[in-house]
């Protein structure tokens, strides 16, 4: 079952005893903070984990060589990047603006992407509604025990969220770790 922007926001509202919305043109004061708020939080939540729904690999594009530049190359980042992971080598790289630079001819990048709500998993989703709603409570009701209320579950879900979506890779073994062959 997926959601959208706009059904993660009136499940947010509906907690903080507020109206629910249908679209964020409406007009309401409930549709603007919605409508201000969402994609900044989703952009958050979506870059503090490396969530395996959000997780994506590409082979960059190189772009006419930067003579400003340190590095060799340039590539530039996918339209739906967010957050960088990790690249195809062990050579230095630095992202700047909307290009990732490095000395490498050729590169792979594995990042986080800006998904759409179909992806989002159930416990993603309900750690997004409780962080919306202390948003909310704060900017639509002004109701600090509610944000503290709301902040709170969200941090319990989060924490939970993370732990199931890391349980879907396989567990990283120490080989050949000194402290390890001690032990024996």
């Amino acid at each position: 079952m997926s959601f959208s922007s706009i059904d993660l926001c009136s499940k947010a509202l509906n907690k903080i005893g507020a109206n629910a919305i249908v679209s964020f043109d409406e007009g309401t004061p409930e549709a603007e903070i919605c409508g201000s708020l969402y994609s900044t939080l989703k952009y958050k939540l979506l870059s503090i984990f490396s969530w395996s729904f959000a997780t994506a690999s590409q082979k960059l594009n190189r772009v006419v060589e930067d003579s400003k530049s340190e590095y060799g190359y340039s590539y530039a980042l996918p339209g739906d990047f967010l957050r960088a992971l990790k690249i195809s080598s062990n050579s230095p790289y630095k992202i700047l603006g909307n290009y990732l630079y490095c000395n490498d001819e050729e590169v792979y990048l594995d990042y986080i992407a800006n998904v759409n709500e179909e992806y989002f998993t159930p416990v993603f989703i309900s750690a997004f509604v409780y962080l919306m709603a202390a948003e909310l409570s704060i900017s639509l009701l002004n109701d600090t025990s509610k944000y503290s209320l709301f902040y709170k579950l969200f941090n319990s879900e989060i924490r939970e969220a993370k732990s199931i979506d890391s349980m879907q890779e396989t567990n990283k073994s120490f080989v050949n770790f000194p402290l390890v062959d001690i032990r024996k």
